[in-house]
């Protein structure tokens, strides 16, 4: 089984513009961005055939 791997923001995306307005914030930014993120990893019998539905628009 193969796995298809993505990346997810699970934090506030008004918290991030604001911090990224002010150029003190913008490392904190990063940081919280960085922090925020999650890995999300999927097993995939066949994932060519996965992402070439997925370019077409069906989703499973």
């Amino acid at each position: 089984m193969s796995n298809i791997v993505r990346y997810e923001f699970m934090g506030s995306w008004l918290l991030f513009w604001l911090l990224c307005m002010t150029g003190i914030g913008i490392p904190f930014a990063v940081l919280y961005l960085l922090n925020g993120t999650l890995r999300i990893e999927n097993e995939v019998a066949d994932p060519e055939q996965f992402v070439s539905a997925f370019r077409a628009g069906r989703r499973k």
